[in-house]
């Protein structure tokens, strides 16, 4: 029993120790933003009612998205390819548009409207994320809607926002590792 309470007690030092305390949570959110927005490459993969979503991101307008396993879209720049059923077509520029929605809510951290300024932001503390320390966050929106968000060195590991629509988790990894877009062959 001691043991226990003994590597108990030193996880909790662990995630103190790697988790830095707040002072302020909505500070706290604007530096993940600036952090986040220093980000050449990601990984997200984003979980709703109406299916997955598994996108690789390269700053500033790389974008390759699989959709429920099967539809795949890429985005470089004002060009965009679709392929459904094995067939890579190219579609013309404004058609990127119908990625945005989803694009916007992985660069916001599925934060709505002017991102933390619109949002009521409570510091949960330290709390352990797949056996990552991480520290943890809620926030209800002025519109009833709420993100919980675990943050890792000052960067989203996993945020679940729920609204009007339903709610999204998106996980992040691959933080600038993601390797270059190219259009497909």
């Amino acid at each position: 029993m001691r043991s226990s309470v003994l590597v108990l007690l030193f996880a909790a030092m662990t995630i103190a120790a790697t988790v830095p305390a707040s002072a302020d949570a909505t500070s706290d959110m604007l530096a993940m933003g600036q952090a986040f927005a220093s980000v050449h490459s990601f990984h997200a993969d984003v979980t709703t009612s109406r299916g997955t979503m598994s996108m690789d991101v390269v700053q500033p307008d790389k974008y390759h998205m699989t959709m429920n396993g099967e539809m795949q879209m890429i985005k470089i720049g004002s060009d965009m390819w679709v392929n459904s059923n094995g067939q890579w077509q190219h579609l013309p520029s404004m058609a990127g548009g119908m990625m945005q929605r989803p694009m916007d809510m992985a660069h916001n951290a599925g934060m709505q409207g002017n991102g933390p300024s619109d949002y009521n932001i409570t510091d949960l503390g330290p709390a352990m994320l797949g056996g990552v320390p991480t520290h943890r966050y809620h926030m209800v929106g002025k519109t009833g809607d709420t993100v919980d968000m675990w943050v890792s060195k000052n960067l989203p590991l996993q945020v679940q926002a729920t609204g009007k629509d339903g709610t999204a988790t998106i996980k992040y990894s691959e933080y600038n590792s993601v390797p270059d877009i190219t259009p497909p062959a």
